[in-house]
């Protein structure tokens, strides 16, 4: 794995450093985030348990301690596993640190990804209730599941005995391994090809939608934000595919291929948790507005205003309306002393009743 030289490396090349506290930024940042999205996506359940089901919950949970640990991680390469330096110009106990690091994160980042995906596929499980899409969405996740199992089995396999994976450093001959790259390149091409599946799936039935212009777009924008893993998936691709990473190890793991190890799982867990705060932003906002009509009413000292500003949406709670297009949704006011509102949104009705309308 260590890279070979025609003579001894030069002092210069072993001072050289990549960016080696690149990685520990990152995950710092990511931990940050990861923890702000699931709590966001912890109060949008809260509020409303029609928009998130129990597993979506368990999925995304899940995913959030596994990033957790690619973090962690990915710290530990930086402050004991010798990230930014020549591979030449660290111990060989370090380089032997790295590695057993490097297999960690690969049993966090497969499932983290595998339980992301899986939580982007609920949601739209629930959301889509036409047969043939809750089918293919099925035969979705089954190739996740199947991905993960077996990506999970080669990581503890591909190396025999599973400790030669970090001893072939100071021993070559205490076992054998397969191509780990060439692992890491594969898991990369049905990786992207659910990606491409889960971003074009709601499309043939939004692009039949006539409803308002702007209720449109915001579907739209909605379905393309439980596809934003795609963009992580496509970098890590590329980057797999054009950088030699055990040709020196711990300089390409600063930025590169590790970076998208510990991005791509937090970027899928946030891309299907927003879709499921579209209530908690009409709830924040109502609640704005109302507050901005009650302090305008008392400033002007006008009974009839103060009474009106009680009620921002004028239909009673729990009241049900077809929107334009055939889109059936529950609508509330969100009630001061109510702790749920519920919001559902079924793109399988308005299919079956736009194709009945035909």
């Amino acid at each position: 794995m260590a890279a070979s030289s025609a003579g001894p490396p030069s002092p210069e090349f072993l001072a050289e450093t990549n960016n080696p506290y690149l990685d520990q930024r990152v995950s710092i940042v990511f931990i940050v985030i990861d923890t702000f999205f699931l709590m966001l996506f912890y109060v949008s359940r809260y509020y409303n348990r029609k928009a998130v089901g129990t597993p979506m919950l368990v999925c995304n949970t899940l995913c959030y301690v596994l990033c957790l640990g690619s973090a962690a991680t990915g710290i530990l390469m930086t402050q004991i596993g010798g990230v930014g330096y020549h591979v030449v110009a660290v111990p060989v106990t370090t380089f032997q640190t790295w590695l057993q690091l490097s297999k960690v994160l690969e049993f966090t980042y497969t499932p983290a990804v595998m339980f992301s995906k899986l939580a982007a596929l609920f949601l739209y499980y629930q959301v889509f209730e036409v047969p043939f899409y809750r089918r293919v969405i099925i035969g979705i996740g089954v190739i996740i599941v199947l991905q993960g199992v077996i990506a999970f089995i080669l990581a503890f396999s591909i190396c025999r005995p599973f400790r030669y994976f970090w001893t072939q450093a100071v021993d070559i001959n205490d076992g054998t391994c397969g191509d780990v790259m060439l692992f890491y390149k594969s898991y990369s091409i049905p990786s992207l090809v659910t990606d491409v599946a889960i971003l074009i799936l709601p499309w043939p039935i939004l692009l039949k939608l006539h409803i308002a212009t702007g209720e449109k777009i915001g579907l739209m924008l909605t379905f393309l934000a439980a596809s934003l893993g795609i963009i992580t998936c496509t970098l890590r691709f590329v980057v797999f595919f054009t950088t030699p990473l055990f040709s020196d190890p711990t300089w390409y793991a600063s930025g590169g291929p590790m970076i998208y190890a510990l991005v791509e799982p937090s970027i899928y867990m946030i891309a299907s948790i927003l879709p499921t705060t579209r209530h908690l932003y009409r709830r924040i906002r109502n609640k704005a507005r109302l507050t901005a009509q009650m302090r305008s009413a008392k400033s002007e000292s006008n009974p009839g205003t103060s009474r009106a500003a009680r009620s921002v949406d004028p239909e009673p709670s729990g009241s049900r309306e077809m929107v334009e297009g055939g889109i059936t949704r529950q609508v509330d006011i969100w009630p001061k002393n109510t702790h749920s509102s519920q919001e559902e949104l079924t793109l399988g009705a308005f299919y079956h009743y736009q194709r009945d309308s035909e």
